[in-house]
């Protein structure tokens, strides 16, 4: 018994020394924790008073997030092992997750070229570039500048970061409208008093400072267009949300991070909850920080707010790494974060290579973006050229805000219905569209897709989701001959067809581009049939499902498959 005692010791204590060594930027006294329910923190407090005798001055510090029960704790380091006190939290029946709150920078490097033209949006070759190596942008806003969805819904991007220049006047910052400025009362019932400008969770209002970071990435968002000033951000009119981290002297901490996160997280909920009275329609993220080297387990909170973003219909893009690693070996936090809803992007060139110092992976990193030499806003109404995975993902940040603002009514009330299907959706979409480029291919620097974003087939791929027609040989009844049924829809590993044909037919179903993906023969007859498909290796994203025979085609049925 004694030596069985001795070995899970051992075991425990290399285990605690593992679990040190492999954690990075841990901050010293503190514990971020969820929690089952409000009352539960009291309890918690008095339960980890003292831990196998030892004093810890284990004490609240302050909310995280009110409605996700996530606080965060202070204890002193100097009494007790840091290990020892996560390890007796976590196992406490009151807490569902306790981690360590850790330090994490802005990703951003040194420029090294000069460029004063937009090659991003509409590379001419001019500039030492490839011609047409950029997101295809023109030819998107040939459908759509931005700004509104099809039901009028204001479209906003929260950009989270330690500042921005807010009287810059080539940005278009939101602004809650439903809160009184300086009164002291939580107007809007957000759980956030005075957020009128945005939030700075290191602060607890909404004093958002102004920063060259923060600034540049906001512009490539959504900088006013067509405006006769400046630059253009991948939308002409969106709205940004300003969310601040904090400053650099407050240590750039996790949890302001995830408070920052919380506090979108509860906008966009209200907006839902109140059909558009309150709150924001948030669509997107923009993390351009994180962790070199993290790994995911040390930080399951942070991860774990990109599934509660996605539940209320938001999808995150997080910047990679600002080194030639490869993510899926190394790790990295966000950007190896498991979340279905978190997009990872690394930064391309103006001649479609990956950058030298920019992360991959085959597993981790999504795609890429132009993130090299990027010219946008800078504070005190100035504008300059920054490198970096930071200036990579707002352009694909702003891709997603984009195409929200396709003018599409079935699409719209979809994704009202079913806000995290859709934009589950609206990620394999964009996935699904770039450009396939040979450096970010298995043979080289190894993303998921293989590609850079293209925000023309980005949009393309949503206009086509809103434009597929019903085709029908005027003699003939759908009863007769057609597409019936088609369910689940949603679907996943299989569907049932139910139609309807007295010949042979073939089903045929094809992606928003007009592809075909999958062909069967079918026999026919005059009663209803119901054929089981088998839907394994088909992708997640929009499809459609029709019957030919011979020149005759039946009515399109679409399909979504996540």
């Amino acid at each position: 018994m004694k030596k069985r005692f001795i070995i899970i010791f051992l075991l425990f204590t290399i285990t605690f020394k593992f679990l040190k060594a492999q954690e990075i930027g841990v901050v010293p006294g503190n514990i971020i924790v969820m929690v089952n329910s409000v009352n539960d923190v009291n309890k918690l407090i008095k339960d980890c008073e003292f831990i196998n005798g030892i004093k810890t001055d284990f004490k609240l510090d302050r909310i995280l997030s009110q409605s996700l029960q996530i606080y965060l704790f202070d204890f002193n380091s100097d009494n007790i092992n840091q290990d020892l006190i996560l390890h007796f939290v976590n196992k406490n029946p009151l807490v569902k997750i306790a981690q360590f709150n850790h330090t994490f920078q802005e990703r951003v490097i040194p420029n090294d070229t000069q460029f004063t033209s937009m090659w991003d949006m509409n590379n001419l070759g001019t500039t030492g570039g490839t011609l047409d190596t950029d997101i295809d942008a023109p030819e998107a806003w040939d459908i759509t500048t931005g700004g509104l969805t099809s039901q009028g819904d204001t479209i906003v991007v929260a950009a989270i970061d330690g500042g921005f220049d807010l009287t810059h006047p080539d940005l278009n910052f939101f602004k809650n409208y439903n809160e009184i400025a300086g009164n002291g009362i939580d107007d809007d019932a957000n759980g956030y008093i005075d957020d009128v400008k945005g939030w700075n969770a290191e602060t607890n209002n909404d004093a958002i400072p102004s920063a060259s970071h923060g600034t540049h990435l906001a512009g490539t968002i959504g900088a006013r267009g067509n405006n006769n000033i400046g630059v253009t951000g991948v939308n002409w009119s969106v709205k940004v949300m300003a969310v601040s981290y904090g400053s650099p002297s407050a240590g750039q901490l996790e949890s302001f991070a995830i408070a920052s996160y919380a506090y979108v997280l509860d906008q966009r909920k209200l907006y839902n909850q109140t059909n558009g009275a309150k709150g924001a329609f948030v669509v997107a993220t923009n993390s351009s920080f994180g962790v070199d080297h993290g790994q995911p387990t040390s930080y399951p909170l942070w991860c774990a707010m990109y599934d509660s973003l996605g539940t209320v219909g938001i999808l995150s893009a997080a910047a990679t790494a600002n080194q030639n690693w490869n993510i899926d070996a190394v790790g990295d936090v966000p950007s190896a974060c498991n979340s279905n809803w978190l997009v990872t992007v690394t930064n391309t060139t103006n001649t479609d290579f990956k950058n030298t110092s920019a992360g991959y992976g085959s597993t981790t990193i999504d795609l890429g973006a132009p993130g090299t030499a990027i010219i946008s806003t800078t504070p005190g109404n100035t504008y300059g050229v920054k490198s970096g995975t930071s200036m990579a993902t707002p352009h694909v940040a702003g891709a997603i805000a984009l195409m929200y603002s396709v003018p599409c009514l079935q699409f719209m009330a979809n994704y009202k219905t079913d806000p995290a299907g859709v934009a589950l959706m609206v990620k394999d979409s964009l996935l699904g569209a770039v450009d396939l480029i040979s450096d970010l291919s298995i043979d080289n620097y190894p993303t998921v897709t293989g590609g850079r974003l293209n925000l023309f087939n980005s949009i393309k791929s949503i206009q086509n989701y809103c434009t597929t027609t019903t085709i029908i040989e005027s003699d003939k009844k759908i009863a007769d001959f057609g597409v019936i049924n088609v369910y689940p829809n949603p679907a996943t590993d299989y569907l049932h067809l139910v139609y309807s044909s007295d010949t042979a037919i073939e089903i045929c179903i094809t992606n928003v581009f007009g592809q075909e993906i999958k062909r069967l023969q079918e026999i026919g007859d005059k009663s209803i049939r119901d054929k089981s498909i088998d839907l394994s290796g088909i992708n997640k994203g929009v499809y459609f499902v029709s019957l030919k025979c011979g020149i005759k085609k039946s009515n399109v049925v679409k399909l979504i498959v996540y």
